[in-house]
């Protein structure tokens, strides 16, 4: 079990604890854990197994009785396997529950396409109402979660297997300006501040943290905006955010790169940081889009 999936299992338990609200739901995703919270929670800690679309149309039903569902799954099964049902079933009903998801992009890419998801935040950006978070650390996800999970809203958290050695103090739908400069703006989205980090904290750089897509903080993003160059890093396909950043830069001249998975399948079933160079997620490639988008 990797640390931000350790911390989810505390986060929740404690939350459990503590609001008898609170039901957890579970895609055939409780190996090792299952016995132990479905005891101590008995008839709220339910490991449903492999029919997610279904999931999401029980947990609608909960969140109308009151409850406070909380759906742990793999992202691609989760997201795009039962779209419709995160969209009319909580979105279009607006409707509070909780969509905790692993596996981030590629990050279980040695089973094929099929389990890769790096389209997560283009499809969840066109659900009115629902919340992304993408944290980048495990003492983030456990913050942002604990702030949010009952809020009334439909919240989907990504939730990945790497983490960012930059320790940040982050708030939900807040940006963190982690650094400033004056020839260009790195937009770093989650687990991708260690990589804008590693390959340009040397750099006169404004550097800008997001955790949180969907609310998205255009006020900072405007007032950190530096020089009319913008580098866009997300750990998704390429400009899966782009309408919330240019909502928020209208007007503004942009020059912009992207650092993020090109628009094709991933046929390469490895493991991410063996991939990473033929996607340019690397330091030097990192670097070179840099010192071109600064010319």
């Amino acid at each position: 079990m990797n640390e931000m999936t350790a911390m989810f299992y505390k986060t929740i338990e404690n939350i459990m604890a503590g609001d008898e609200r609170t039901v957890v739901l579970l895609g055939a995703s409780g190996v090792g854990v299952y016995v132990d919270l479905s005891r101590k929670f008995p008839g709220r800690f339910i490991d449903a197994g492999i029919m997610e679309q279904s999931i999401i149309g029980i947990a609608s039903g909960m969140s109308i009785a009151g409850m406070i569902p909380i759906v742990y799954g793999h992202s691609t099964f989760m997201i795009e396997r039962a779209y419709e049902q995160l969209k009319i079933d909580f979105g279009y009903q607006q409707l509070g529950g909780d969509f905790v998801v692993y596996g981030g992009s590629t990050e279980i890419g040695t089973l094929g396409a099929t389990h890769c998801c790096p389209a997560a935040l283009s499809v969840l950006s066109m659900i009115p109402g629902m919340e992304i978070v993408v944290p980048g650390r495990p003492d983030e996800f456990s913050a942002l979660f604990s702030e949010t999970y009952d809020n009334g809203n439909p919240t989907v958290y990504r939730i990945s297997f790497f983490s960012n050695s930059c320790a940040q103090s982050v708030a939900f739908g807040k940006a963190n300006v982690v650094k400033k400069g004056s020839k260009a703006t790195v937009l770093a989205v989650g687990p991708m501040l260690e990589l804008a980090m590693r390959a340009l904290q040397d750099e006169d750089v404004t550097i800008l943290y997001y955790t949180s897509v969907a609310p998205f903080d255009e006020d900072t993003l405007r007032s950190n905006y530096t020089n009319g160059r913008l580098l866009l890093m997300e750990p998704a396909y390429q400009g899966g955010i782009l309408h919330q950043v240019m909502k928020a830069l209208h007007g503004e001249r942009v020059k912009m790169d992207f650092v993020g998975y090109p628009l094709e399948f991933i046929t390469n079933h490895g493991y991410v940081i063996a991939n990473a160079p033929m996607y340019g997620m690397t330091v030097e490639a990192v670097r070179e889009k840099y010192k071109k988008l600064i010319q």
